[in-house]
């Protein structure tokens, strides 16, 4: 995707992600040249770290869950919770803000996105 505002541009495409064995879509900044090498290896270790993550995540949507379910709790992430969407930036910085996405079967209309810092949740928001 290309903008007049070349720091704006990204690109997207479907890749398979090894903690779910699936494919999620992946929007990732990026030039002319397409994503570089720190972005491939940063989204290797989201995979990698991928457990922890989903600890750091848990907490962040159980709270914002119990504003509608008052007794809300997660028993397993990985079977309650699907991602289906990432974007990563440029990676350019010490700390990398990037967001994930969410389906869920305790609430089919809507997703959750997480924005995080490397590996540490910062917040969540539903849309639907």
């Amino acid at each position: 995707m290309t903008f007049k505002d070349k720091s704006k541009n990204y690109y997207e495409c479907n890749i398979s992600f090894q903690p779910i064995t699936t494919e999620i879509e992946l929007g990732i900044e990026g030039n002319e040249n397409g994503p570089i090498q720190i972005q491939k290896e940063f989204f290797s270790s989201i995979e990698k770290n991928y457990d922890k993550i989903t600890a750091s995540i848990t907490p962040i949507i159980e709270d914002e869950f119990k504003n509608w379910k008052e007794d809300f709790k997660i028993i397993d992430f990985k079977k309650e919770f699907k991602p289906v969407y990432m974007f990563l930036p440029s990676c350019a910085n010490k700390l990398v803000t990037w967001e994930i996405a969410f389906e869920s079967d305790h609430d089919l209309n809507h997703q959750f996105t997480v924005t995080m810092n490397d590996f540490v949740a910062l917040k969540v928001s539903i849309d639907g």
